[in-house]
């Protein structure tokens, strides 16, 4: 929580595991009490309290539905990271490679002594 007494949009959509968006619908929707103030960047919304809001969807759904979110994101995160690891050592392997000889340019063929 920001010290201005109040959950950010992107803060409740994490805290809940839903997208901003959803979050805007459950403001419009009165699902979620929200305030606008004013910050330097216009007017943003500040939610005092999260209550724990049930999807809709199927039997299945249950409380740790934002932690299985948070854990799918890191596992792809982790993939991008692995496969950035891989290029980057493919990279330092052609850096580390012995130096060719340079070739001989054809005009030094024509006048060797």
């Amino acid at each position: 929580m920001s010290d201005r007494q109040g959950y950010t949009l992107r803060e409740a959509a994490e805290a809940l595991g839903v997208s901003t968006i959803t979050i805007r619908r459950y403001i419009k929707s009165g699902k979620l009490k929200a305030r606008l103030v004013t910050s330097k960047f216009g007017e943003s919304y500040l939610i005092d309290d999260l209550p724990l809001l049930t999807k809709p969807s199927s039997d299945n759904a249950t409380p740790t539905q934002p932690l299985i979110n948070r854990i799918e994101q890191l596992s792809q995160e982790v993939g991008y990271w692995k496969a950035k690891a891989e290029w980057l050592q493919e990279r330092l392997l052609l850096l580390e490679a012995p130096k060719q000889a340079p070739k001989h340019r054809w005009w030094h063929r024509l006048f060797r002594h």
